[in-house]
């Protein structure tokens, strides 16, 4: 149905994010324990409409596989959570490049209906882990223009059987 998924936006945020900042993640997987080391956690927060919507005709001249998609583009926001080691000096690195010419270049390169809009101040934010530890933590939020399109399929017909039937029946 929809052609641009939140778990693909959040794989081609991941893929440019990895270099800078470390084995990237979807949050919200439960019973899965953090990973070791230096990694970000992706979490996926709203997608504000920017645009109105506009049909599609995506007509194959066969009922059977006819659709009408429906597309917009939406302002993707999504927290990223960096720890370990440098996470501060990590988390700093993808906020100022993040709105550069190179994350435009590498993001439309993974996918050309994602672009890099702005990105929020990183702020640290430490949380206490399982063995009661302080683990270093930095949290800033990447926002995205995503060109999504959602398909239904179109009901019409190619073929039609014209019958006439007197309705006035005088003698």
């Amino acid at each position: 149905m929809n052609d641009f998924t939140i778990d693909s936006i959040i794989d081609v945020l991941a893929d440019y994010i990895e270099p800078i900042g470390g084995t990237c993640r979807q949050a919200q997987a439960n019973r899965v324990p953090m990973p070791k080391g230096q990694f970000c956690i992706l979490t996926p927060l709203r997608f504000t409409r920017l645009s109105t919507t506009r049909d599609i005709k995506q007509d194959t001249g066969s009922p059977a596989t006819s659709a009408m998609g429906y597309t917009e583009v939406r302002q993707a926001d999504i927290q990223v959570d960096i720890y370990g080691q440098g996470a501060g000096d990590r988390a700093i690195a993808l906020e100022t490049v993040f709105t550069s010419g190179h994350a435009y270049d590498k993001i439309k390169a993974i996918d050309s209906r994602l672009a890099p809009l702005n990105s929020t101040a990183a702020i640290q934010a430490p949380m206490i882990d399982a063995e009661s530890q302080w683990q270093e933590r930095y949290t800033l939020t990447l926002s995205l223009q995503a060109h999504i399109t959602v398909s239904l399929p179109q009901d019409y017909f190619d073929d039609a059987e014209i019958t006439t039937e007197q309705v006035d029946k005088r003698p």
